[in-house]
């Protein structure tokens, strides 16, 4: 069965950033088509459809164990998902895995820096602000700061302890969480639901698999759509939107060759290059008293914001100095405690939760430490802090920006999918200044520490041994910089705008337009980004109308068939 669909815009994707865009969307004049992959439930066959063929990082090294992503409890099993196959297709996309964890870039990520090749974005921090504070609002976030002017906020900040601040600096994430529902990351299939504006709709199970232009490749005027059982949609469109996250985004862009025979938007051959993720590896770690020590500075540390308490989680970055002076890309790393098996605060979680199994040991737990479950709650609910854990281990973790690097790159593959289109073919490099980057923050933590008075740290083996080929980076399923935002097509896909180079009406939104990506969590700085997307093509949408309007009669048919 085949249908033909018609609409202003068509957002191919229902995660964050095209559910974003529609939200920004609602109630306006324009017509507006969401089409997802997957619908509002999990389903296994239409997962399959994220399949790669990797050929690049994460590789084998000998004897080094896997550090995994760091996803602990009723998330555990994404550690085990391929690396570029965690994403989901469903409504909601990458929140129903997520963990809410959210911070914005610094200014140095905008800068065009000498020793970063390809570095600079077109647009400065102010010109994103008022789409960040957008954003934040939207993700339920408390005051977007993340650098030291958060201390004088908080509402028992931690000690100042003398750290030099030409080398490290406090960090700052936050999480996001959903309004009526306390500790559960905002999930954005409930944005959806609340989208009931006429000029929105929802075409769901139907995978995007070509995009069309006109005849001289010069407007976008169709895709086309498959189910999983065969039935086929063409959606015409005068404006599309891209929203399918770093891998597909590029991956549709390069099979959408019809007419153009190397892809949309790649005469320069650019789309699917400087492919950038967040290397994750542990960094250090400390174990019987000093964990307690660090964790009075390197902890959640709470301030009260229009009627709620929110919590944000103290780590150390490079500074911008160290960058600028050693030619390194920015790193933070942030604290993790493994708790004890008698944890109270662990017990109670399970407790909580109805985990029966546990239930005699976890009772035993509680009741045998009541003195710090009394301690922590006085320091949760008073004092605005983290609790007080017992711990096997607190380490340090840290992700770190890739220097771009034109060969680390998603192209098409051999192989096919159930549609007949290429799978992605992804080539992820890890370079030696990301590397450096990391082993420079590791050695300074282990300098400064002593320095001020605080435990030195264990360094992981291959910092400490100096030895790179025994380094164990994951993913972190962040994958940017395929359609990367410039002002030149030899380095770019996409305008300021966010608008292929070249192809009027076609703009591309998420994580995959980023010039560069940072060391933080993408997400909220994502959300600025779609914002900022719509509120353009509104402004595009009301300059077009008089134009609409004044078409004979049967000229403005056609436009709107």
């Amino acid at each position: 069965m085949n249908m033909i669909l018609s609409a202003d815009v068509a957002i191919i994707g229902a995660g964050p950033a095209g559910l974003t865009i529609a939200r920004e969307l609602e109630n306006t004049p324009m017509r507006v088509l969401i089409i997802e992959s997957g619908g509002f439930e999990y389903e296994t066959e239409t997962q399959t459809l994220n399949a790669v063929e990797n050929v690049g990082e994460p590789l084998s090294r000998g004897d080094v164990v896997p550090v995994g992503r760091g996803y602990t409890d009723s998330l555990g099993w994404l550690n085990d998902i391929p690396a570029f196959e965690l994403r989901n297709r469903l409504i909601g996309g990458s929140t129903h895995t997520w963990i809410g964890k959210c911070a914005t870039f610094d200014e140095i990520d905008f800068a065009a820096r000498p020793w970063l090749p390809v570095s600079g974005w077109p647009i400065t921090r102010s010109d994103i602000q008022p789409a960040l504070e957008r954003a934040a609002t939207l993700l339920n976030l408390g005051p977007n700061i993340y650098d030291e002017r958060l201390l004088s906020l908080l509402r028992l900040p931690p000690e100042e302890i003398g750290l030099d601040r030409d080398r490290l600096r406090s960090f700052f994430w936050q999480f996001s969480h959903e309004r009526a529902t306390s500790g559960e990351p905002m999930r954005f299939a409930n944005i959806s639901r609340q989208l009931k504006a006429p000029n929105v709709d929802f075409l769901t199970q139907a995978t995007v698999t070509e995009i069309n232009l006109n005849n001289d490749g010069r407007c976008v005027s169709s895709l086309e759509a498959y189910s999983l059982e065969g039935n086929k949609a063409i959606v015409r469109a005068k404006t599309i939107v891209l929203c399918c996250g770093g891998i597909e985004n590029a991956r549709l862009l390069l099979a959408s060759n019809s007419l153009m025979t190397n892809g949309i938007g790649n005469s320069k051959g650019i789309v699917g290059r400087y492919l950038a993720d967040h290397p994750r590896t542990s960094l250090a770690r400390f174990n019987g008293v000093g964990i307690d020590e660090i964790a009075r500075h390197f902890n959640f540390f709470g301030l009260h914001h229009n009627g709620r308490t929110h919590f944000y989680l103290r780590g150390l970055s490079l500074s911008p100095d160290t960058q600028m002076r050693e030619g390194l890309t920015n790193c933070a790393a942030y604290p993790v405690q493994v708790h004890r098996a008698d944890d109270p605060w662990a017990a109670l979680k399970r407790l909580r939760h109805g985990f029966s199994q546990t239930t005699p040991g976890d009772l035993i737990a509680v009741f045998g430490a009541m003195n710090l479950v009394a301690s922590g709650l006085y320091r949760r609910f008073v004092q605005k802090r983290g609790l007080p854990h017992r711990s096997v281990e607190l380490r340090f973790d840290a992700m770190v920006e890739q220097q771009l690097d034109a060969e680390s790159r998603v192209t098409l593959s051999d192989r096919r999918d159930r549609f007949g289109k290429p799978l992605p073919r992804v080539d992820w490099k890890i370079g030696s200044v990301e590397i450096e980057s990391m082993k420079r923050l590791a050695l300074l933590i282990s300098d400064e520490f002593p320095r001020v008075g605080l435990p030195r740290p264990h360094l992981a083996d291959w910092i400490a041994q100096d030895d790179n080929s025994k380094m164990a980076f994951t993913d972190m399923a962040h994958p940017s910089c395929t359609t990367r935002m410039g002002v030149d097509p030899a380095t770019s896909v996409v305008d300021a705008n966010a608008m292929v180079h070249g192809v009027n009406g076609l703009f591309v939104a998420g994580s995959s337009v980023f010039p560069t990506g940072g060391h933080a969590n993408p997400t909220l700085m994502l959300l600025a980004l779609a914002i900022r997307l719509a509120d353009h093509l509104k402004v595009r949408f009301a300059s077009e109308r008089p134009l609409r309007s004044s078409l004979p009669d049967a000229e403005a048919k056609t436009t709107h068939q």
